[in-house]
């Protein structure tokens, strides 16, 4: 099992002191062992519609958000509005991580809340993106985006500790243990232990035939961090759709919808750049109108 190393006991203290005043007392807006109902396999549709009356309104509403969002549903699929229909699209254990995440990034209206939730929600889609592109299985797919999205959960902690304590932690101290906090989190919320090699990453790992998950996990982390760090946000260049209908989609606008559908838009920027066949188009209309 993977393992955070402990500096010295002054670090152990605060850490126990967060895990009890902050992860084990998180007010989530709903009780966590309502979700206990998404680790059983044979859970009916009725009990799953269900936990939308306990849940958040605001976790509630950014579910059916990420639901319909292109990067979840199939083109053309349609909006859905009933509940159960975006926990089945999501699957029932991401859907648990996603509940717990929304619930956690959103539990301030802070900025540093919000971005440590944009950089959270891109690193899980380019992840995505990057895992596909590799050939990977879907349900190492699935580990990939879920691992994205609970990499930084450690963070929200610390951010809440500081809140409540009134003091700042040191930023390597952060850096250092916020991975520990998410492996506490793991156990106290009861996920799947694969999310604690991915936080807890150390070593760009291959396996048979490509990057192991927790490697295109920190792939997708480091390009989202080292943008993050130049621009404060995530900018990169990407063909787009057009009124034209040459493009229906690329991964800029996959990427975009994604965080629009949470309401963290702001912290992403295209650059456009056009296809060969979106120049030909282009070309076609300046001489059209010459």
């Amino acid at each position: 099992m993977a393992e955070i190393t402990i500096d010295c006991q002054e670090d152990f203290e605060i850490l126990k002191e967060i895990e009890e005043k902050i992860i084990n007392n998180a007010d989530l807006g709903f009780d966590p062992k309502v979700l206990q109902i998404l680790d059983q396999e044979d859970a009916t549709r009725s009990q799953i519609g269900g936990l939308k009356e306990r849940l958040s309104a605001g976790v509630v509403t950014r579910l059916f958000s990420l639901g319909n969002s292109i990067h979840y549903g199939r083109l053309r699929a349609g909006k859905m509005s009933d509940f159960a229909d975006v926990i089945f699209r999501l699957g029932l254990g991401p859907s648990k991580i996603y509940i717990l995440s929304l619930a956690l990034f959103f539990l301030n209206p802070r900025r540093e809340f919000a971005e440590l939730a944009a950089r959270s929600f891109i690193i899980s889609s380019l992840g995505k993106m990057l895992a596909i592109k590799m050939g990977l299985k879907e349900e190492e797919i699935k580990k990939v985006e879920i691992g994205g999205i609970f990499l930084k959960v450690g963070k929200v902690f610390m951010l809440l500790y500081e809140q409540k304590m009134a003091k700042k932690l040191e930023e390597t101290f952060i850096s250092q243990y916020y991975p520990y906090l998410g492996m506490r989190a793991v156990e106290v919320f009861n996920l799947p232990e694969f999310l604690n090699e991915i936080i807890s990453f150390s070593l760009l790992r291959f396996d048979e035939s490509s990057f192991s998950v927790s490697s295109i996990v920190d792939l997708a982390h480091s390009a989202v961090d080292k943008s993050f760090k130049k621009y404060g946000k995530f900018v990169i260049q990407s063909p787009m759709p057009d009124l034209d209908g040459i493009l229906l989609n690329s991964p800029g606008s996959i990427l975009a919808a994604q965080l629009d559908a949470v309401g963290l838009g702001s912290f992403m920027e295209v650059i456009p750049t056009l296809t060969p066949r979106q120049q030909i188009q282009a070309l076609r209309k300046i001489s059209a109108s010459k």
